[in-house]
């Protein structure tokens, strides 16, 4: 007959399985969740960023008297935002360009590089301008991916650390117990242990002293008769 497999291998098992599942579900979900949510925010903050870019360019612009010295100067002093460049560029006569077709602003992503086409600004000399600003994401990819990296670790310790308590707290409560009434009934059925010398160990669950007892009062019953 094939040996039947422990409960405390079961158990083992079992709540390695559920700890995995619990690490599993976390990979998942989370990463997407949170990254996600991370370049929502950065394309909000860089959509506002453009826009007070594309503000300062445009007063710029309107003013009758402003040479390209100055404008190329008032650029150049943007650039220093941080982790964006800004390209503003004239069209040239008879150019088509769909943001100044539709006179809004939008945007493109390519994994960590987002580009932000503003809508055309007009001088008073009538020609049309665009403003186009990109923004590298790759430190708000590195600040989402240690972020995930901490959670993923917690859950993993977490959920370890959980099933080892959940664990030691059955093997004591009740394996630990059940291995030693299984002894000390080897011990009566081989004949070690008869009369006054039967005595079962003392446990701290109310349940396995409970069976203690009535093992004990069977044995006692058995050797009256």
């Amino acid at each position: 007959m094939s040996q039947v497999p422990s409960v405390e291998k079961r158990l083992i098992t079992t709540l390695l399985v559920i700890a995995a599942i619990a690490i599993g579900g976390v990979l998942a979900i989370l990463p997407y969740r949170l990254y996600s949510r991370d370049i929502q925010q950065a394309t909000a903050d860089a959509h506002r960023v453009s826009s007070v870019i594309h503000a300062a360019l445009s007063h710029a612009l309107l003013r009758d008297q402003l040479d390209q010295a100055s404008l190329t100067d008032l650029v150049n002093r943007m650039q220093g935002i941080g982790n964006v460049e800004v390209r503003l560029r004239k069209l040239e006569a008879g150019e088509i360009h769909p943001a100044a077709t539709t006179g809004r602003g939008s945007s493109t992503r390519d994994d960590t590089e987002l580009v932000y086409v503003a809508p055309p600004i007009t001088d008073p000399a009538g020609h049309t301008w665009l403003v186009t600003t990109e923004f590298d994401l790759s430190p708000m990819k590195r600040k989402s991916i240690r972020l995930i990296t901490d959670l993923v670790i917690a859950v993993a310790i977490g959920s370890l650390a959980f099933s080892a308590v959940i664990f030691l707290l059955i093997r004591q409560a009740l394996l630990v117990p059940i291995q030693a009434v299984t002894r000390r009934i080897s011990e009566i059925a081989s004949g070690e242990a008869s009369g006054e010398e039967i005595r079962m160990p003392e446990f701290s669950s109310a349940e396995m002293a409970a069976l203690a007892r009535e093992v004990e009062r069977a044995c006692a019953i058995r050797h009256a008769n």
